[in-house]
């Protein structure tokens, strides 16, 4: 009985997943297209972070856990992140569903959960907290390189919302532990 009901939640997300990720990827509009594609190739294994980070530690006196924090957050939520996908194995939209043309390459490894999304909570979260004048940039940054893992149609919602979730936990306990 509690196998049935364990499935049958189960089936009821994948599907909300599935609806969630269709009414995103179905939203296209060509000036935007462009613009996800770039935070998408900012994003990739968290280089946009990294980057803004250096220059922040560059401009704000070479305070060492102005780089030290933000780098480690990223890194470590992308390492948390990769080997979480091993564990799951989830195919990406575009293998579920071949009348899905992503809009960029197509990765290759599994699709739960989104590294992307993961460096790019982590790294807006860390940034946050060291420079809180910006925090608004790094937000609107973070939210864009995650939404464009759906939008370009390589990530499913909850792939993402894994991914920030575990950015946001990485960045917390590195921040609480300094």
């Amino acid at each position: 009985m509690e196998h049935r009901v364990l499935k049958s939640v189960a089936v009821k997300v994948r599907d909300l997943d599935r609806a969630l990720f269709r009414r995103v990827f179905g939203l296209k509009w060509e000036p935007f297209n462009g613009i996800m594609r770039a935070f998408t190739v900012a994003g990739s294994a968290g280089a946009m972070w990294g980057a803004i980070a250096f220059f922040a530690f560059i401009l704000s006196g070479l305070e060492p856990l102005n780089i030290a924090v933000p780098w480690g957050a990223v890194a470590g939520s992308w390492i948390v992140a990769e080997g979480t996908k091993h564990l799951f194995n989830r195919s990406r939209p575009f293998l579920w569903d071949t009348e899905v043309a992503p809009l960029i390459k197509t990765p290759s490894s599994s699709s739960f959960p989104s590294g992307h999304s993961a460096t790019a909570a982590a790294g807006a979260l860390t940034l946050s907290v060291l420079y809180p004048p910006l925090a608004p940039a790094f937000l609107v940054a973070g939210v864009l390189v995650a939404l464009s893992r759906v939008y370009l149609g390589v990530h499913y919602p909850f792939d993402v919302f894994a991914g920030a979730l575990i950015g946001v936990l990485v960045a917390a306990l590195l921040l609480v532990l300094l």
